[in-house]
C-alpha cells in the first residue's frame, strides 16, 4: 500500500509538469489498436495462485473528447499451483489461458505528448484445468475431467499513453480484477498502441 502511495505522488509531480489541455492528436485519432505484453497474478477463491504472462491485442474508440471504448483479447500461459484444481504443465498446452475485455474509459489528464486514463471493464477469463475427479486410481473406478474453466470479473485499470510519434505510443498500464467469481487478479502491462 506505501508503494501505492509514493507511486501516486511521483505520478501527480511528473503530471504537473505538463501543460494541461485537450490532446491535439485527440482531435485527429478516434480510434487506437494496441498490442501489449501482460503480466498476471491472482488468488483462486478457496486457495492457490496464479502466474500468468502472454499477449493482449486490443482496440479502442473515442466518442467523446475523453470517453472511450476499449476492448482486447489475450492468449496467455497459465501457471496455477497449491490447489489440486490446477493441471501439470504436460496435461496443458502452452497457450492454456484466453482473457476477453470490454469497457469504457475517462482521459483523466490529457497533453499533447500524454494521457493518463482509468478504465472500468467486463473481464471473461477461460483457463484449462481439473474440473471433476471421482474415485481414486488405486481404488478400480476413477474418472478425471479437465477441460476450460470460465471466470467472469469487473477490472478497473489506470493506464498511460506516451506518445512517441503522432500516432504511436507506448502504453504501461496497472489492472485490478476486483474477485467477484473465482480470482482476484493484478495486471501489469506494457504496449504499444498506433491511434488513427
Amino acid at each position: 500500500m506505501r508503494n501505492i502511495i509514493n507511486l501516486s505522488i511521483v505520478l501527480v509531480i511528473f503530471l504537473s509538469s505538463f501543460s494541461v489541455g485537450e490532446s491535439q492528436v485527440l482531435s485527429t485519432s478516434k480510434n487506437t489498436i494496441s498490442w501489449n505484453y501482460t503480466f498476471y497474478q491472482g488468488q483462486k477463491n478457496g486457495g492457490g495462485e496464479v502466474l500468468s504472462q502472454g499477449i493482449v491485442i486490443g482496440y479502442s474508440r473515442y466518442f467523446t473528447k475523453r470517453i472511450y471504448a476499449d476492448i482486447s483479447y489475450g492468449m496467455m500461459h497459465f501457471e496455477g499451483r497449491n490447489s489440486s484444481f490446477f493441471l501439470d504443465d504436460d496435461e496443458i498446452d502452452f497457450i492454456n489461458m484466453r482473457t476477453y475485455s470490454i469497457g469504457a474509459g475517462y482521459d483523466l489528464f490529457q497533453s499533447d505528448k500524454f494521457i493518463l486514463s482509468g478504465e472500468l471493464a467486463y473481464l471473461r477469463q477461460t483457463n484449462e484445468q481439473l474440473l471433476s475427479e471421482y474415485g481414486s486410481p488405486e481404488g478400480g473406478t476413477y474418472v478425471r475431467e479437465t477441460g476450460l474453466a470460465k471466470d467472469a470479473t469487473l477490472r478497473l485499470t489506470i493506464k498511460s499513453k506516451i506518445y512517441i510519434t503522432d500516432h504511436l505510443h507506448v502504453i504501461p498500464s496497472y489492472s485490478r480484477g476486483l474477485g467477484l467469481g473465482k480470482y482476484k487478479s493484478d495486471w501489469l502491462s506494457i504496449g504499444l498502441g498506433y491511434s488513427f
